[in-house]
This record gives C-alpha cells, structure tokens and sequence, in this order.
C-alpha cells in the first residue's frame, strides 16, 4: 500500500508541476501552435524592428537589428522573411515577473497584428529587455498569425543555455541570443 500511496502523490505533483509551467506559455494560443507545429512547407514571416527596451519601459525600435534577423532567416532557411520597417509600439509593463512581461507584450503585439493585418503567414517580433545597468536581462520573440493568435514565442534569461552561451552585454548580443533560440526552436 505505500508504494500505491508514493506513485499516487507522485503522479499528482507531476500534474500540478505541469499545469504550473503551461501557465508560462499562457498566451500562447494551443490552435495556433498546433497549425505551426504541423507546417510542412516553409513559411513567409513579416519580421518587425526589434524592441529593444530600457528603463524604465521605454521602446526602441531596432530596424538594423530586424534586418539582421531577416538575413539569419533566410541563411538558415527557416522561414521566407519580409522586414517591416514599421515599429510595434505599445504599453511596456515592467514586472518583476518575467512571464507577465512576456505575456503582456505578446498579445499587444498580437493584437496590433490582428488590427493592421499582414500578407504573411505569421509576423514575428523580437524583444531585448535592458536592465538598470545598461546590459541585457531578457530576449523574448514573439510570433502571431494573421488572426492576432500567437502561434509561437519564448524567452530567456541568464538562467537559460542560448544566454548562458552569449553572455549578452549589448543589444547586438541579445540579437545573438535570439537567433539562438530560434535556430532551437524552428530547426527542428
């Protein structure tokens, strides 16, 4: 009877460990990761400047650095990107939380996409968080599809591999991290 016992708590803090991190993702939309995940073909992306955003929750946009993503994108033929010269601007919220942060800026950006439309099968934008002391605390990206669904998105710190390996200091350094993470993520 106690080893029933072992493998039913088990079981259950297995569950309530893995509702726990699907709440991360939360604005991640299941369709619409579901319809990207099963792509066969590649896909055309409308690859937005790259936010990069200081204290206090100032944005700037980044055509330069939106640029160089549009060639990362095609050189590792992961996508058929079209640069967007046009910034995503919107509310920043700075939280201690990075998960609210991310989730806030994923569905402004989702629904600016959504309300402008695009001629792309998703529109991608990238976010470099700057901390206090003028080096990168967090890169996040975010893709929508035309319907203001984000399909997909993630984001890191220095307690993940792709900045581990970077050790970004600069927002140029954040755009490595970033290509990082979707050469992990798209290149499967």
């Amino acid at each position: 009877m106690p080893l029933v016992n072992i493998g039913y708590r088990s079981s259950i803090l297995l569950v309530v460990a893995l509702l726990l991190l699907s709440g991360c993702y939360s604005y991640i939309s299941p369709e619409a990761s579901k319809e990207f995940n099963a792509r066969v073909d590649p896909f055309s992306v409308s690859v937005y400047p790259v936010n990069v955003i200081r204290p206090p929750g100032t944005i700037h946009p980044n055509v330069q650095l939106a640029e160089n993503v549009v060639t990362f994108l095609e050189t590792e033929q992961l996508a058929k990107p079209l640069l967007v010269k046009e910034p995503v601007l919107y509310d920043f919220m700075f939280s201690a939380n990075q998960t609210k942060i991310v989730a806030n800026s994923a569905k402004a950006f989702a629904a600016q996409i959504k309300e402008a439309g695009i001629g792309t099968d998703y529109a991608l934008l990238v976010e470099i968080m700057i901390l206090p002391n003028g080096v990168p605390g967090g890169v996040h990206y975010y893709l929508s599809d035309p319907e203001g669904e984000i399909a997909d998105g993630s984001f890191t710190n220095d307690h993940w591999d792709e900045f581990k390996e970077v050790q970004p200091k600069t927002p140029d350094d954040g755009y490595e991290v970033a290509t990082r993470m979707l050469r992990r993520i798209w290149g499967k």
